[in-house]
């Protein structure tokens, strides 16, 4: 099993601007309202719990993640580390966490591609569930 390790960037992002490897600041957040940041951070372990589990999932999910010629994202270029880019809350119906992975493809360590995990708050659990997981290059 391919192991991840979440880097976490102390650099704040005064600006909420759009962040890098290389910019190494905190993440880009978007709230709707002052009421679904509250909620997010009041679920923020149990939604990233979530978030970790898809995005190991779909890392160790060989026709996703494999060290074939064609294939995108390659095991081999990957570091392991990974973080949080973006955090998009528009509604109790679609909460976007953008993850980040650091790849060597260039040579040395840099952004590689990115999962972008959606989310939704389900009342009749009182928690948030994965409802779908996109693949980009950066």
């Amino acid at each position: 099993m391919f192991e991840l390790k979440q880097l976490f960037f102390d650099v704040p992002n005064e600006n909420n601007d759009y962040i890098s490897y290389q910019k190494q600041l905190k993440p880009q957040c978007i709230f709707d309202s002052a009421e679904l940041k509250k909620f997010f951070y009041e679920h923020y372990n149990f939604i990233m719990k979530t978030v970790e589990n898809e995005i190991t999932t779909y890392i160790n999910t060989e026709n996703l993640c494999n060290d074939e010629e064609n294939m995108f994202p390659r095991k081999s270029f990957l570091t392991g580390e990974w973080y949080v880019s973006e955090i998009y809350f528009e509604s109790m119906d679609y909460l976007s966490v953008h993850t980040a992975f650091i790849g060597t493809d260039l040579g040395y360590k840099d952004d590689y591609f990115g999962l972008e995990v959606h989310l939704y708050y389900d009342k009749e659990t009182s928690n948030f569930i994965c409802n779908g997981i996109d693949s980009y290059a950066l």
